[in-house]
């Protein structure tokens, strides 16, 4: 048992029987949890919290022969500090959406073992501390100190918004304005595309790196994680469904620890779906990219998701609204759009043309293929204001001369594999298919 000087208090809202007697025998076996306190029921629920001011919340999925979505609901706008954890009897994914959206922060499935419920705890209690360090330097003196901003997860609530189209260029703009290490990672388990749309099948996968997330260093970084054409890692999702579900949340977490340890910039394609997995990107990541576009359906998502980001407990400057095809035909304007979600846009990226479309079916990433594209612009302006949000970088980038804006390098011409991709790279993307 490891005894420390402080342990993390957790209550728990669960009924007598299997479930409680493994939350007691899990905690009892680590010092570094407390169980302060076990509530049977629903009643003065939010008295009882007061009571005793956990640091963590368990709660069962039915209380009393009841769901307790509401009494998550009642909790997490009552005590946004305080994150949630609820334990669901089976893994359905509609019913994992609803708690999450009424703000639990992680979820297990019963039954669960002591190892998986004590790993759990231990990931909220690390990332519940990186967010109440950021709201610590949220204050007047957080201006004179340089800002961390490492970690970029790229997400929407609505698919087909372009999340992806943008973590590709975006990656490739830091890496070409920083000369940093910088690494794309796949968020996406199931169905992520970003082999398919930079033309790029390397032989590893974040699978492979989940083993030796414990132990990571630059030489193994190397072995496993295969450099893309345009300078940038690329880290994709596994493509073997099965291994795909499953990568637990944990294991998203300690990639991103370990990854974070050697590379600069981390920009992550976290997709369209809101899971535990998507939450635990999002509070990894030092900024979250809230990708929208100028119809009502996607608006309205992102106005609800930017309800949920309160719940989530995330600092007011940790999300940040990009509305992706601005200016398209019939769309809604911009000011109406920050009207509407009450929230100003961090940046806009312009309606691309063709040339974005051409893009993706040829595998080679906009800001090389179409450099004077609007959407390339804009994506590089992006990228400046995301670089002078630290003000050691702004001030370096400053001195600089003005970076000259080419076409794509010779070696652009030539696939991640090695082999030609100049007049064959649609049909090569398009073999990717079959495989």
């Amino acid at each position: 048992m490891n005894e420390t000087a402080n342990p993390t208090t957790v209550m728990a809202f669960v009924e007598a029987g299997t479930t409680q007697q493994q939350i007691r025998t899990a905690i009892a076996s680590d010092g570094e949890f407390q169980l302060v306190s076990e509530q049977p029921g629903v009643n003065k629920a939010a008295q009882n919290v007061r009571s005793f001011m956990p640091e963590i919340i368990l709660v069962d999925q039915r209380l009393g022969g009841q769901p307790s979505l509401d009494l998550v609901d009642e909790l997490s706008l009552q005590f946004p500090e305080v994150p949630i954890v609820a334990m669901l009897e089976e893994e359905d994914t509609l019913q994992a959406q609803q708690f999450m959206l009424a703000g639990v922060r992680a979820f297990m499935v019963k039954p669960f073992t002591q190892v998986s419920l004590l790993s759990t705890l231990r990931r909220i209690r690390e990332l519940e501390g990186r967010r109440q360090s950021a709201q610590s330097g949220s204050g007047p003196a957080a201006s004179e100190k340089v800002e961390p901003l490492q970690i970029l997860t790229v997400y929407s609530p609505r698919g087909g918004v372009g999340c992806s189209t943008i973590a590709i260029n975006l990656a490739v703009a830091l890496h070409e304005q920083l000369d940093v290490r910088v690494l794309l990672m796949e968020g996406k388990m199931l169905f992520g595309h970003l082999g398919l749309m930079l033309n790029f099948r390397p032989q590893n996968t974040i699978a492979d790196l989940i083993p030796h997330a414990g132990t990571l260093d630059e030489g193994l970084v190397d072995e496993v994680i295969s450099q893309h054409a345009s300078g940038i890692h690329v880290l994709l999702g596994p493509s073997d469904l099965n291994v795909a579900q499953g990568i637990r949340p944990d294991d998203l977490y300690n990639v991103i620890k370990a990854v974070s340890r050697v590379y600069d910039i981390i920009v992550i394609d976290a997709g369209s779906f809101l899971n535990e997995s998507t939450v635990t990107l999002m509070d990894a990541a030092d900024r979250v990219l809230l990708v929208t576009t100028p119809d009502l359906a996607a608006l309205h998502d992102t106005s609800r998701f930017m309800l949920l980001s309160g719940t989530l407990g995330f600092p007011p400057d940790k999300v940040l609204t990009v509305l992706n095809r601005a200016g398209m035909q019939g769309g809604v304007r911009r000011r109406d759009i920050e009207s509407a979600l009450h929230h100003p846009l961090f940046a806009q990226i312009l309606e691309g043309n063709a040339n974005v479309m051409r893009s993706l079916n040829r595998g080679v990433p906009l800001l090389y293929s179409s450099p004077r594209n609007p959407m390339s612009r804009e994506i590089r302006t992006l990228a400046e204001k995301l670089v002078a949000m630290r003000p050691g970088e702004a001030a370096r980038l400053s001195d600089d001369r003005p970076r000259k804006k080419t076409k794509a390098p010779a070696r652009l011409k030539r696939n991640g594999n090695g082999g030609p991709a100049h007049s064959e790279q649609h049909q090569a993307a398009l073999r990717l298919l079959d495989r």
